[in-house]
């Protein structure tokens, strides 16, 4: 295994500049020899980095190896993901096209994934924990993304921020990070017009936590009361032609609206205080 992952950061550091595009159909320009290809169990990984980042993309690579045994709890990818080492926060947001989220570190689409050097990360440099958090959590999107849809169609498939982010959260065990359920109906008491969950995208970036913290909470209110097994049900269906409502609707048996219904009364009326779900319209 050491010599192996010797041979693979050697490609690494042989990597030269990355062009910094601007989304993942974007330019590119003087982009030189890549890395070779990283094989893992969860699929083939095509690192990019500029030359002077040679520490910083060894980082990258382990923190993918590190990454694959969660994220094969879902599935495999089913076509190599490129994975671009940006030099620094502008450089990111250049390449993906957001701006005004100062907290973003990474940005995932299908087969492409953006992550800004750590050693520029602020207030402080990150860690390999912290880039091993940031790869598990983005990758479940790009893994989330090959699972659902064909390169061509998904973006098509209309999957909502919280099912989005709930996942990556979920996988990448960041409960810590955000409002636990209590704090969140409290903010929902003080703030009776915020939707965190069907209209997130003001809150995603004006409250952040709480757009966070109520996805991570209603996926978790997911897995509990139908299991694994149909979240994965809805995400390979959703590969056969049918939008995430559609698929939501045949596979869990409601409409996503009704369930976040469901999720956002159990937090109002602070249900998980009993220690119990609140039971689905079906079993009533």
């Amino acid at each position: 295994m050491t010599g192996a992952r010797s041979h693979i950061r050697a490609g690494l550091v042989a990597a030269l500049c990355l062009l910094l595009g601007t989304g993942c159909l974007g330019p590119r320009s003087a982009l030189a020899a890549q890395a070779a290809p990283l094989e893992t169990g969860l699929g083939v990984f095509i690192l990019e980095s500029p030359s002077r980042k040679e520490g910083e993309a060894a980082m990258l690579q382990v923190a993918i190896e590190n990454a694959t045994p969660r994220l094969t709890q879902w599935g495999r990818l089913t076509q190599p993901v490129t994975v671009r080492l940006q030099p620094d926060h502008g450089a990111l947001e250049r390449a993906t096209g957001r701006s005004g989220y100062e907290w973003l570190r990474a940005w995932a689409r299908y087969d492409l994934l953006d992550v800004q050097a750590p050693d520029t990360w602020h207030p402080l440099k990150a860690s390999q924990r912290d880039l091993d958090e940031l790869l598990l959590h983005e990758l479940t999107h790009t893994v989330m993304f090959q699972l659902a849809a064909s390169s061509s169609d998904w973006t098509q498939k209309k999957i909502p921020a919280w099912f989005r982010e709930g996942m990556a959260s979920y996988t990448a065990e960041q409960a810590y990070r955000w409002p636990t359920l209590e704090q969140l109906a409290r903010t929902l008491e003080d703030n009776p017009d915020w939707e965190p969950l069907l209209q997130p995208e003001e809150l995603f970036e004006q409250q952040m936590q709480v757009a966070y913290g109520a996805a991570h909470h209603a996926f978790v209110f997911l897995m509990n009361r139908y299991g694994q097994d149909t979240v994965k049900r809805l995400i390979h269906a959703m590969r056969q032609g049918p939008d995430f409502q559609t698929a939501f609707a045949s596979t869990v048996g409601l409409p996503s609206e009704a369930f976040l219904r469901d999720f956002t009364r159990y937090v109002r009326l602070r249900g998980f205080k009993g220690g119990r779900l609140l039971q689905s319209p079906a079993a009533l």
